[in-house]
């Protein structure tokens, strides 16, 4: 995806530098630095302001996470997410320390209020929202890495998306990928077909720019429809398109020879029977295995 971009000579704004941060599937720690280091270099300050305003966002969700006035417990959850290995605390701190101790990698702390303190649980005074609570990631060393806190709305209201934010805004991404394209994320192990063609791609991008758009930026504008293979299984997938790249071979020969039939197929000039053959035969190797 980077070597087309070279290629058709395009390049991004600071402002839709931070659109597409803000918009991936990074760790929310990697996007925040990112987003510090734009804030550090650029000279438009309206994006300065909007990143500024992120980061005391983040800082109020982090100051309400870690606040514990009685009315809330914690929630230890294991790197394998085992729910039966999940473990309850009354304050943070002895959830974090256990975290420390039983924790491989990284490790997520819940935290809820109690059924009965849960009418109580306002973010202040003046708000008509209901704080029910979050979660943090944390280290194996307990720093924490982000946190997300969450609010029940009490009346109800409407909130619509700034175009003019960086957060909110519509990149028209354009796309090298063609229908049936065989392609993998950067660093994964899973190859992909491409499911959706440049004309529809461009004919999105037309539709979204009209001001129509439905969903969040994050859904139809930075992420491309993808048919993953793995496991013994084909599954449908929306992954970060600038993060794909096109491939022309596969260690796998049983795999490729899979990949190569579900292409022809997605691209219509394949046979159901072929598709099949391949299938059925990766599903039983992969059994076996």
């Amino acid at each position: 995806m980077g070597s087309f971009y070279k290629e058709q000579d395009l390049t991004c704004t600071d402002s839709e530098q931070a659109t597409i941060i803000w918009n991936s599937d990074l760790p929310k720690s990697e996007i925040l630095n990112g987003l510090r280091e734009i804030f550090s270099a650029t000279t438009d300050e309206a994006l300065k302001a909007q990143i500024q305003k992120r980061f005391d966002i983040e800082a109020e969700m982090e100051r309400n996470f870690t606040q514990n006035d009685e009315r809330y417990f914690f929630i230890f959850v294991p790197d394998d997410d085992d729910e039966w290995e999940s473990c309850y605390f009354a304050s943070l701190d002895a959830a974090v320390a256990h975290g420390i101790d039983h924790s491989k990698e990284t490790f997520k702390i819940l935290k809820a209020p109690f059924s009965d303190k849960f009418g109580d649980c306002h973010v202040d005074e003046d708000s008509d929202k209901i704080y029910i609570g979050g979660e943090a990631c944390y280290t194996k060393d307990g720093v924490l890495l982000d946190c997300e806190c969450y609010t029940e709305e009490i009346s109800i209201s409407f909130s619509h998306p700034d175009p003019s934010c960086y957060e909110d805004a519509y990149i028209p991404l354009q796309s090298p990928f063609e229908i049936g394209d065989i392609v993998r994320m950067a660093g994964d192990s899973r190859p992909a077909i491409v499911q959706v063609s440049k004309e529809e791609w461009f004919r999105d991008l037309e539709r979204n720019s009209s001001g129509v758009r439905q969903i969040p930026p994050s859904y139809d504008n930075t992420r491309l429809t993808v048919e993953f293979l793995e496991d013994g299984e084909m599954y449908h997938g929306h992954p970060y398109i600038l993060l794909l790249e096109k491939i022309e071979q596969w260690d796998d020969e049983l795999e490729w020879d899979l990949l190569q039939a579900a292409s022809r197929l997605t691209k219509g000039e394949g046979m159901i029977d072929d598709f099949l053959y391949y299938y059925h035969m990766y599903r039983n190797q992969w059994k076996k295995e």
